[in-house]
């Protein structure tokens, strides 16, 4: 064998393994990343998160135990809209939420109160604008012991009653029975709102009563009062129906002043203005909201948005 047929015969040779070889090296790549059509999809790299919290396609909303069972209700809504996004929405408080979205860790934070000085502050000092969005209206319900005859309160005995002015029933028109009073926490928008819209009526330095029960929700308020005849609590007009109409609580009409009609919180009241105790449910941003974010709240401010709203007890924006 000449050595032109010895080389001819070894390039054959390595062609042919080097043919085998190539499906079994091109095997080693890795495969593409599943997905079940709902959760996050998993990139190699993923694109920078809209609000530092996660990929663009993933939202965190955390905050107020008032707007919780709506934004529940919202990301259900969103969802079926946009199936590939993923929404996760827990509670804690306006003060919790505001907290995580300073610390970069929730996109939308809930809050039943207007952002504190402070907090917009501190959101400066961090590099953004708290960007506030009005996401529904919200009628603070007065709500006593089924047994309890009182017909109706004014904002000043309510503002007495709750710093600890007022101990006993009887002083406002009631039976003689030790006042229980129940409120939230201190990192509840509704505990603060209260404080401010009620107490404050009394003098900026009004303070709660020492002897109030500091509750963590709403429903633990209305739990509280059904189980005290002498109970007394201030709840969203979303739990006060759910409670009154099982009959455990009673709605007392509240009017701004002596002399005035005392009303319930009805949603005609409220936007009316007519109602005494009555609020903005606010969502906030990091700055006006881009993206996934935007998207959020412009089906929660659109006829959609606000038909669950109205759906699940809440006061629209709109009536």
């Amino acid at each position: 064998m000449n050595l032109l047929t010895s080389t001819k015969i070894r390039l054959s040779l390595f062609a042919a393994t080097f043919g085998l070889l190539l499906p079994a090296l091109s095997g080693c790549n890795p495969p593409a990343p599943e997905t079940d059509g709902t959760a996050t999809t998993t990139t190699a790299t993923p694109a920078p998160a809209e609000s530092g919290t996660g990929a663009t396609n993933k939202l965190v909303i955390e905050g107020s135990d008032t707007i919780l069972p709506l934004s529940q209700k919202w990301a259900e809504g969103f969802k079926q809209k946009n199936p590939s996004v993923e929404v996760t929405v827990s509670g804690g408080g306006s003060g919790q939420g505001i907290t995580s979205l300073l610390n970069g860790t929730c996109q939308i934070a809930n809050s039943s109160r207007p952002a504190k000085d402070k907090e917009k502050e501190d959101a400066k000092v961090k590099g953004f604008e708290m960007y506030e969005t009005a996401v529904a209206r919200d009628g603070i319900t007065i709500v006593v012991h089924p047994s309890n005859p009182i017909k109706s309160l004014t904002v000043e005995q309510l503002a007495k009653i709750y710093s600890g002015a007022t101990k006993n029933w009887k002083d406002v028109g009631g039976p003689d029975e030790k006042i229980v009073a129940s409120g939230r926490e201190t990192t509840s928008g509704t505990y603060a709102f209260f404080l401010e819209d009620v107490l404050g009526k009394l003098g900026k330095e009004t303070k709660y009563r020492t002897d109030m029960l500091s509750t963590p929700s709403n429903n633990k308020i209305a739990e509280n009062v059904a189980s005290q005849k002498g109970g007394i609590g201030y709840i969203g007009v979303a739990y006060a129906d759910e409670f009154t109409s099982a009959g455990k609580v009673k709605e007392v009409p509240i009017a701004f002043k002596d002399g005035e009609e005392a009303l319930l919180p009805t949603p005609e009241n409220v936007l009316s203005g007519k109602y005494p105790i009555s609020r903005a449910l606010f969502n906030y941003t990091k700055n006006a909201p881009e993206g996934i974010v935007k998207d959020f709240l412009d089906y929660v401010t659109s006829a959609d948005g606000q038909k669950v709203v109205e759906a699940e007890g809440y006061i629209p924006l709109t009536k």
